[in-house]
């Protein structure tokens, strides 16, 4: 009984598992095969296969990964003894932190407190931190059943007073809490106030009815009241601007009126800034936020709302758009005077370089030498690799510049990082499995121990590894730019090459998208549902499977490059062919969808395309057209050995005429 159940003692170490004769005749990839046979049995709830084969899979670098499968399988048998071995014997393991949360789930489950509340002290010291809140729920009732009601209501006002819901975990505790009469008028004010200023209405509304006291009353249905009528704060007589409270009322009721009347809403906010003592966090936060809601609809006043807001160019970030609306009228002056209002910093940026010396050619009342100081200008941007850089390489018919770097280090020295830490070959392993949401974990753990040379060689190490996304991340953590081999890979390339030909669409093009959109991580999951390399929403993924008549069941196909890469690929044609063939449209709509790119168009498809694209509303698709039409520049002069930013057509379509672009390409 002993042996069964401690798994770690010395006395089952022989005992439980045969086959010691088998484990040296194996290769690492009979290992590997076995290794599956064996996960597939215990994720099942069966051990023989794991007892009979443990020790041929003792040297398999994945080995510690079935030990943590057996033990999360067989809770009901082992104690913290038997927990705390594997912890103590797999220190750099990811599943010795998994084992521990997978643990204390279980003593939460079945309510067995005393030993919860070891476990939790174990793992709190274990991995140097608190908890998180679930498992504080799970403390305070522990601490409720141990008898320490006095630390279990002190835990249950602690996790009590945060903006936003609690977990479910805490539902029990909370109810005896109340039921106690823990819960004050008092606490359920602060909290009230607390998810007010993180956003939670629904939150405030539900915490809201345990407030009875008519003094606290009195202040939430105020609020409440500006909330369904932000005109009401016209009435100055109804708020003071002094109390907390009243400025939260206040600043709810602005950005609701913002999103309602936003000429409203300015005209009452900088009434309200000068009048009452907001924090100039507070102030820039509002300012900016209605600026920009100005800016990015392209209001006929935009302008001058937004000098009203900001007349003293404080803001870089709401300046930035006031170039751009000038870039929307094609005013010139204006542009230059906006770029100069810009910090130095930010004017040194490619994009206000580049626009600033577009804006003095259409001005044209500089001296020869003012001329050929910004031809200078430009001659130095096209130096750079970077949209703008290559725009003018584009506009001059010189060479694109890449400015690739070889690396500095040996191959030794990543084969030495490699032997240092086990658990790279961990990653190599899971790697060959295909289980990509394994390997971070893997990393966590590692990254931590990595000198300062040894975090430049870690995107070598992924790259040795075949680890494309972590090798171009790792390089972008350390800002090694130029090594183009290590940040412009091309994994798959012939699932894009083939998919590229049979959609009629250029092969550099489709896989600067899918760099862009996933950095080539074919398990990317968006925070908007994206899936894959080429981060398609299932909604599309299924549209399109229809119309080109793909096989298609379920999102998670996406995660199969070939499925991803053959849908994404056809999506990107049919966007093409939308479009007429224009790239840049297209790119954007890949981003932002088609809708947005037709109703900025409709509004704006008459300035020159480089304007066109400075002017995109989104930030987001702005920066990822930008880098999918230079990152195909890479690709292209990488792989093919020519490039060009634009079609012929495209390249008339650009803010300086063809005139002007001979002129600038004439200068030595």
């Amino acid at each position: 009984m002993l042996c069964a159940r401690l798994f770690f003692t010395a006395c089952c170490a022989l005992s439980l598992f045969t086959g010691s004769s088998f484990a040296s005749s194996l290769s690492l990839a009979d290992q590997r095969v076995l290794f599956k046979s064996v996960e597939r049995s215990l994720e099942r709830g069966k051990s023989s296969r794991y007892q009979q084969h443990k020790e041929a899979l003792s040297d398999y670098p994945l080995a510690g990964h079935l030990d943590y499968l057996y033990l999360s399988k067989n809770f009901s048998r082992l104690s913290q003894k038997d927990i705390d071995a594997f912890v103590t014997a797999n220190p750099n393991l990811p599943e010795a932190s998994r084992l521990q949360f997978k643990w204390l789930n279980w003593l939460g489950s079945k309510k067995r407190w005393k030993a919860y509340l070891q476990a939790h002290d174990v793992a709190t010291n274990s991995m140097g931190h608190e908890l998180g809140a679930r498992y504080q729920c799970f403390k305070g009732r522990a601490l409720l059943q141990t008898g320490d009601k006095e630390a279990a209501w002190e835990s249950a006002e602690n996790l009590w007073l945060v903006g936003e819901s609690q977990s479910k975990a805490c539902d029990p505790l909370f109810q005896r809490w109340k039921k106690a009469g823990q819960l004050t008028d008092n606490l359920a004010y602060q909290r009230f106030w607390l998810a007010v200023a993180n956003g939670k209405t629904s939150l405030a509304r539900y915490i809201g009815r345990s407030i009875s006291k008519p003094r606290y009353k009195k202040e939430t249905e105020l609020f409440w009241q500006v909330y369904r009528q932000p005109l009401l704060l016209k009435k100055t007589s109804l708020l003071d601007g002094s109390r907390d409270e009243h400025r939260q009322i206040m600043l709810s009721g602005i950005k609701r009126l913002i999103s309602r009347d936003r000429n409203k809403a300015l005209d009452l906010w900088l009434a309200l800034r000068e009048q009452h003592p907001f924090t100039p966090e507070v102030v820039a936060t509002i300012d900016k936020r209605l600026a920009l809601k100005f800016a990015k609809r392209f209001t006929e006043n935009a302008e001058a709302q937004i000098a009203r807001i900001d007349p003293g160019y404080q803001y870089p970030e709401v300046t930035k758009w006031r170039v751009r609306l000038a870039l929307e009228k094609q005013d010139w002056e204006a542009v230059r005077q906006g770029i100069l209002k810009l910090p130095q910093a930010e004017r040194e940026r490619d994009s206000w370089k580049y626009w600033r010396e577009v804006a003095k050619i259409k001005l044209s009342f500089e001296t020869d030498s003012q001329q050929s100081e910004g031809y200078k200008a430009l001659e130095k941007l096209r130096q750079e690799r970077s949209f703008y850089g290559f725009l003018v390489a584009d506009l001059t018919d010189k060479p694109f510049q890449l400015n690739h770097e070889e690396p500095s280090h040996s191959p030794s020295d990543v084969q030495q990082l490699m032997n240092r830490h086990k658990g790279f070959s961990r990653i190599g392993e899971w790697l060959e499995l295909g289980r990509l949401n394994q390997i971070q974990s893997e990393l966590n753990r590692i990254k931590p121990k990595l000198s300062a040379s040894d975090r430049k060689l870690l995107p070598y190490v992924a790259q040795e590894l075949g680890w494309h996304h972590q090798a171009i991340m790792a390089a972008a953590r350390e800002a090694m730019w130029n090594d183009l081999k290590l940040r412009f890979p091309s994994p798959q390339e012939h699932l894009f090459s083939r998919y590229a030909q049979k959609r009629g669409v250029d092969y550099s093009w489709v896989i600067s998208i899918a760099r862009q959109e996933s950095a080539f991580n074919p398990v990317a999951h968006s925070h908007a549902g994206a899936r894959g390399l080429m981060q398609l929403i299932p909604s599309t993924a299924k549209q399109v499977a229809r119309k080109k008549q793909i096989p298609y069941r379920r999102a998670s196909e996406l995660y199969q490059p070939e499925k991803n890469i053959a849908l994404g690929t056809a999506h990107l044609a049919w966007l093409s062919g939308l479009f007429d063939e224009n790239r840049v449209f297209a790119t954007a709509a890949y981003n932002a969808g088609s809708s947005a790119v037709r109703r900025w168009l409709k509004a704006r498809g008459h300035l020159p395309l480089d304007i066109w694209i400075e002017t995109i509303p989104y930030d987001e698709t702005r920066r990822y057209v930008k880098n999918v039409l230079a990152f195909r520049v890479i690709y292209s002069l990488r792989e093919q050995g020519q490039a060009s930013m634009f079609t012929p057509d495209e390249t008339l379509r650009l803010a300086l005429t063809p005139a002007e672009q001979m002129l600038i390409a004439s200068y030595p």
